[in-house]
């Protein structure tokens, strides 16, 4: 990311109106103008994305910006402090020379384009050592759970030792993939830096783009919803026994359009079954990205023949101490900690 120079500091006060004029600015217009590395997120047409801080969105609805991972959020003004480490005069007085010089111009972001229908071009290979080490060692994903899925063509391993996870649509037809690396990129290797395993989506039709990987047991007569295929995985592994008709799906991220598509798939399978949709689940990590989306779906009513269709929160407790909580890192605990009971009982023994 290239840096940003300091202005050098003047004596004068700041006046209101240059604060105000700062403040007020349009933010992704402006971040755009000046070149930040920001692009539109995958998960809404109302985000940008910071390339090198996966957690930092720009809302362009909102005018604001939020670091999720540090619990920061602000305007243009904060964002340069942020990011940039320049002072509050600093970055004000960056702002208004940048309008003087007329940087800041309208911008308008084109549609996304999608494919007329799915190409899958993984080479997969017959071996599996790579994914079970992954997703079971490393993840503790159920074992059972993942040779079940390995046997029914639901996940793969790639010639690159990804783990594949394949989109099923109700017939069974492949519809789109995504990759997870199952090597942790080395830090000076890393795109991303707060990214460290690979991860893409197959390009696909606009439909499937916002259908994602998801798993159906029995009827589709209650929705969960995650934020990974690895939450997804980790959910059936710690609570198995209990769930029956349900559909996981997960969104790729916190996809509200994702969210709305699979509530019309599954309300159209099971009008066509004579059934009913009893629940809607979100199941997404505990921070405060998650808890925004909870208020937000939460303000959205379900009615589904005539009834209204409760839409339950399922976070994973927040231990104390920490921002951020998934339903992997619930397994892991829950996983570690039978362990150490059996451990203690053998050493009795």
């Amino acid at each position: 990311m290239r840096a940003i120079s300091k202005i050098k500091k003047s004596e004068r006060p700041l006046s209101q109106e240059e604060i105000d004029k700062a403040s007020d600015i349009d933010i992704l217009q402006y971040l755009l103008s000046i070149g930040e590395p920001i692009k539109p997120d995958s998960n809404s047409s109302k985000y940008y994305r910071h390339e090198q801080h996966d957690s930092l969105l720009i809302s362009s609805h909102k005018n604001y910006f939020s670091w999720n991972s540090r619990n920061e959020s602000g305007n243009a003004i904060k964002y340069l402090m942020l990011v940039h480490g320049l002072s509050f005069r600093d970055s004000v007085e960056k702002i208004n020379k940048d309008l003087e010089n007329g940087k800041v111009h309208e911008f308008k972001p084109s549609a996304p384009k999608y494919p007329e229908k799915f190409v899958y071009d993984v080479v997969e290979k017959s071996t599996t050592e790579n994914i079970v080490e992954y997703l079971v060692n490393e993840r503790k994903i159920d074992a059972d759970l993942v040779k079940m899925l390995i046997q029914h063509d639901y996940i793969k391993e790639d010639k690159y030792k990804n783990v594949v996870f394949k989109w099923k649509d109700k017939e069974g037809n492949l519809i789109g993939a995504n990759l997870q690396g199952t090597r942790e990129i080395p830090l000076e290797k890393r795109i991303r830096k707060d990214r460290a395993y690979f991860k893409k989506e197959l390009p696909t039709t606009k439909k499937a783009t916002f259908t994602g990987f998801s798993l159906t047991l029995g009827y589709p007569d209650n929705l969960l919803y995650f934020e990974s295929n690895i939450d997804l995985l980790s959910y059936l592994s710690l609570f198995r026994e209990k769930l029956l008709n349900c559909r996981l799906i997960s969104m790729g991220g916190l996809k509200k359009e994702t969210y709305i598509e699979n509530l019309k798939l599954a309300v159209n399978e099971l009008d066509m079954a004579g059934r009913t949709l009893k629940s809607v689940k979100s199941c997404v990590d505990n921070d405060q990205a998650g808890r925004k989306f909870l208020e937000d779906v939460q303000a959205i009513e379900i009615k589904h023949k005539g009834e209204i269709v409760p839409v339950i929160e399922d976070i994973p407790p927040l231990p104390v101490g920490r921002i951020k909580w998934d339903w992997n890192n619930e397994l892991k605990d829950v996983v570690k900690k039978k362990t150490l009971v059996k451990e203690e009982i053998e050493t009795e023994l």
